[in-house]
């Protein structure tokens, strides 16, 4: 009869996904593997299969929770939609990573630093990194069309172009906060990307 496992799989997910967030996949071992999530090499083997399998799991219950969080935060009726939507670039202007993570390592969210290091010859990790950069654009896409319904934002605007506009400028946002650029930058930046988008009717909403 096979022993019954003593330890939470998601907390190992979770200690891994913060080893390889912090250090990156080629600077990460299994001994620093072993060390986070405190199994032995033949464990962690037996369980995801090797290193790859494991930082891909990672990768994935990463930006799944972290869509799943924003698409909850965004659900809400349309008159409430432009200032969710308001709200949610400035969180994500003040976080130190982006988004996702109980207390994230001080680096850039896992979903820009994967690709960065891995997409150019990782066809799974840049596969994922479109296909959550796809979810995530529909979600704002849902945003940006219940503030229009609400009239908050003109309907003469395409709501997928805007919502490519504010996915856009969230990312690179992100890359000016992981580089260290002054929190006042940042602000400004993510003030004049609310301005862009809702012009006068952002203030009046949130």
């Amino acid at each position: 009869m096979a022993r019954p496992r003593t330890f939470d799989e998601t907390a190992v997910v979770a200690a891994a996904r913060d080893r390889f967030w912090s250090s990156g996949y080629a600077g990460t071992g299994m001994s620093d593997l072993m060390d986070a999530t405190g199994l032995s090499k033949a464990s962690l083997y037996t369980i995801f299969g090797n290193k790859h399998a494991l930082y891909m799991r990672a990768f994935a219950d990463y930006c799944s929770g972290t869509l799943d969080a924003i698409e909850a935060e965004l659900d809400v009726p349309d008159d409430e939609a432009a200032g969710r939507l308001c709200r949610l670039i400035e969180r994500l202007a003040d976080s130190p990573s982006g988004s996702g993570g109980e207390q994230p390592p001080p680096t850039a969210c896992f979903l820009a630093k994967a690709p960065a290091e891995l997409a150019a010859q990782d066809p799974e990790v840049a596969h994922a990194a479109r296909q959550t950069y796809g979810r995530f654009e529909e979600i704002l896409v849902r945003g940006v069309a219940a503030a229009q319904r609400a009239g908050a934002v003109p309907d003469s605007h395409d709501a997928r172009s805007m919502a490519r506009h504010v996915l856009v400028a969230l990312r690179g946002i992100e890359a000016l906060t992981s580089a260290g650029v002054e929190h006042t930058v940042v602000a400004d930046a993510a003030a004049s990307l609310i301005e862009t988008v809702f012009r006068d009717a952002a203030p009046r909403n949130r």
